[in-house]
């Protein structure tokens, strides 16, 4: 979906509002009772502004969906050469669970919503949401390939670690009492090394921790 603005840092700038407009009334009063004109009025531009991004509310959700989706694929730090699997493996995964704690409502959304789109939608969703799991799986696949980690499916073991990530919107009410973000996702990050790693493997664990948490 093509804005028609043409000044990209305005585009971005209303986007943006228009996201944060949206993630916040559908996810307090729901997206069914939700109107465009109340999205509006929360983002403080004009109906006739918004329709100058999406047409239709579903083209709203559309936006918020593939905002989220972005910020991985932005946010989620590239494979340096000089990153050990592990540590890569980490840095990945700690960087997808601080976006998915700044964008609970928006992750929530996600599993609320998404079937109020329309079929070719939800395909590019699904698309995009695929090849963000590739920054996780290139990952994995370089721990079993240095010999850390045993053959895995790497597409499940992604959903693993991609799902452990989400049960911290999901249950944020609740896991926030037991425990911070990071040990959040270090606990969830030790339990897949040991029931992922060969001994090999958990003897290069035992020492990334010892570096990771001095």
């Amino acid at each position: 979906m093509k804005s028609q603005v043409l000044d990209a840092d305005l585009v971005e700038m209303r986007r943006e509002q228009i996201v944060a407009a949206a993630v916040e009334l559908f996810s307090t009063q729901g997206y069914d009772r939700t109107t465009i004109l109340e999205i509006a009025r929360r983002a403080q531009i004009s109906v006739g502004l918004i329709y100058q991004y999406a047409q239709t509310k579903e083209d709203v959700l559309f936006l918020t969906l593939m905002s989220v989706l972005d910020s991985y694929k932005q946010e989620i730090p590239p494979v340096e050469p000089q990153d050990a699997p592990l540590d890569s493996l980490w840095k990945a995964l700690s960087a997808y669970g601080r976006i998915i704690d700044r964008r609970r409502s928006a992750a929530v959304l996600a599993y609320r919503s998404t079937q109020s789109l329309p079929a070719v939608q939800r395909r590019t969703v699904m698309q995009l949401e695929t090849e963000t799991n590739e920054l996780l799986a290139e990952r994995i696949q370089a721990c079993v390939t240095a010999g850390i980690f045993r053959e895995l499916n790497v597409d499940l073991a992604v959903y693993q670690l991609i799902m452990h990530a989400h049960a911290w919107a999901l249950k944020h009410w609740r896991l926030t009492q037991l425990t911070t973000l990071d040990g959040y996702l270090k606990s969830g990050f030790d339990s897949f090394v040991r029931a992922s790693a060969v001994p090999k493997g958990m003897q290069v664990y035992e020492k990334f921790c010892q570096a990771r948490d001095k």
